[in-house]
């Protein structure tokens, strides 16, 4: 069932460090944690516009999923975006034409900047962070609680790498996780799973079966219901076939507890349901990214080993991540060594192996699994599946009050639950359409109020925003992230010049301060 609730990690009395010391004291106009894109934009625009900016990342990596292996940028139409999601992409772009400019057809595999290695995107995040005077990062500090009181986040409390602990004050918070720790952690309701059918009157919430092939749903007596199921996590790896960059795929650990997963593959190539497995999408430099299929009923993806995700604490995240890293890492020894793979499968796969210049000090698997949905706050406004479906009555979209940017993507959902709830060969929950921009989701717009919780005024959330799981299947994309992040930074400056709280701005005229679109119907 959908969870609607407090949690408890809030505190009224700040802790004590492990030594019974005080914590260490920061304060700060506006404190943004997690180092995702849609965080560091966030920071990166509050400190351009004068505001002192901590910057808390759980990771010692910035950049998030875009610079962890999600290597091939989710935007349909590249035109929408503006603001840092185009200087980010410039970034990129300017190292291509440098680096590859003499090899047209090594630069074609960029799309232009849009596509890029993930090492190259984390320096082009870096160089973005650190060309801020006004802004400070704290890598490698997890969240440990939030002093809330009259509806304004006061403080929190970081755990720092030497186990001290640090409490940072700031006028302005603002939540940059996949998962919503600072909104959880400050008593704001969230969601978790899938909303029924009829909640909202979403024709593609609940429970559901489809073939995307066609884009219509296989009807069955549990469709629409609600579900605590959400989309599958995947490790998104790079790998290379170049023999000078090669690392060799050894056969892990836990590869024992993880063959019967695989085992199921067998039949599938005997049957002829799948004659190939592919490498992944071609980057430069003889790299591959490999992400989950949707239409595999085994493949990277990992449906219901990630459900406890969202509201899992540190250390079962860690050995969640973990258990999805040797999930991909025992799949492709299997593909590759196990005899019984046909060698149609076996041998396009034999030359391939991690990339050593990519993820240096984690093993050359990625430092962050593709996170990709985690809680989703109860906002002052809700997006839902209807933002983004045309009205036949006026041809387009829905207006909303105060809308601050345009979700574009189509409507994109990974397999909910594993291969044997599947229904005629298709998975459960999979929404998905090979023509994206021509699928029943379009452009639609999302209001300032979806980043507000109703209850705290000093915190705005972008990225675990209040949506339905319909609609965080458009919304879930980095350049919509990372443009919400923007407008957070931007709103909290406004805040400050006006001394008022975030929640008291009129934010209409951020988007066009930032060049950012919000009327579809200009695209």
């Amino acid at each position: 069932m959908i969870r609607r609730h407090f949690l408890s990690t809030g505190v009224a009395a700040l802790a004590a460090s492990p030594a019974g010391a005080a914590p260490a004291a920061l304060a700060c106009d506006v404190l943004v944690y997690g180092s995702t894109p849609g965080g560091i934009t966030a920071a990166v625009e509050a400190a351009r516009r004068g505001l002192h900016v901590l910057l808390a990342c759980p990771q010692t990596h910035l950049g998030g999923m875009a610079a962890s292996g999600l290597s091939t940028t989710d935007a349909v139409r590249t035109n929408v975006f503006g603001g840092q999601v185009l200087e980010f992409v410039g970034l990129v772009r300017k190292h291509y034409q440098q680096t590859l400019g003499s090899q047209p057809e090594e630069y074609a595999r960029t799309r232009d900047g849009w596509f890029y290695e993930p090492s190259v995107a984390e320096a082009a995040f870096d160089r973005m962070v650190e060309g801020e005077k006004m802004l400070r990062r704290l890598p490698g500090h997890h969240l440990v609680s939030a002093t809330v009181r009259n509806g304004r986040i006061l403080c929190i409390v970081l755990d720092a790498p030497d186990n001290s602990r640090v409490t940072v004050s700031a006028r302005t918070f603002i939540d940059g996780t996949y998962e919503g720790d600072l909104a959880a952690a400050a008593k704001v309701p969230y969601r978790v799973g899938r909303e029924s059918r009829e909640e909202h009157g979403e024709p593609f919430a609940g429970i559901h079966y489809m073939n995307w092939r066609t884009g219509r749903q296989i009807m069955t007596p549990d469709t629409g219901e609600a579900s605590p199921a959400i989309q599958a996590f995947c490790a998104r790896s790079i790998f290379t076939d170049d023999p000078a960059q090669r690392v060799r795929i050894e056969k892990p650990a836990a590869y024992d507890l993880h063959l019967p997963d695989y085992l199921p593959l067998l039949d599938d190539f005997a049957s002829g349901r799948m004659k190939r497995f592919g490498r992944g999408a071609q980057l430069p430099h003889r790299k591959f990214q490999m992400n989950g299929d949707i239409e595999a009923l085994t493949s990277t993806n990992l449906p219901g080993a990630n459900w406890a995700w969202p509201e899992a604490g540190r250390g079962h995240r860690a050995r969640l991540a973990r258990f999805h890293i040797d999930h991909i890492h025992g799949l492709l020894w299997f593909l590759q060594n196990d005899p019984r793979v046909p060698a149609a499968i076996r041998e396009p796969l034999a030359p391939i192996g991690l990339h050593r210049g990519e993820f240096r000090d984690s093993g050359h698997w990625p430092w962050q699994i593709y996170v990709r949905q985690g809680r989703r706050i109860e906002g002052r406004a809700l997006v839902t599946q209807h933002n983004f479906t045309v009205n036949p009555k006026t041809g387009r979209t829905p207006r909303v009050p105060q809308a601050i940017a345009i979700g574009e993507h189509s409507f994109d959902v990974h397999p909910c639950q594993d291969r044997r709830f599947a229904v005629d060969g298709f998975m459960e929950g999979v929404l998905w359409y090979p023509r994206k921009a021509f699928g029943p989701a379009q452009p639609g717009q999302v209001p300032y109020g979806a980043m507000l919780p109703r209850r705290l005024s000093n915190l705005l959330v972008p990225v675990a925003l209040s949506c339905t799981h319909v609609a965080m299947s458009v919304l879930r994309m980095e350049p919509v992230w990372m443009t919400l992040g923007q407008i957070a930074g931007r709103a909290a400056a406004t805040a400050q010049a006006q001394r008022v709280d975030v929640a008291a701005i009129d934010p209409t005229p951020l988007p066009a301060q930032l060049k950012i679109q919000v009327d579809p119907a200009s695209l």
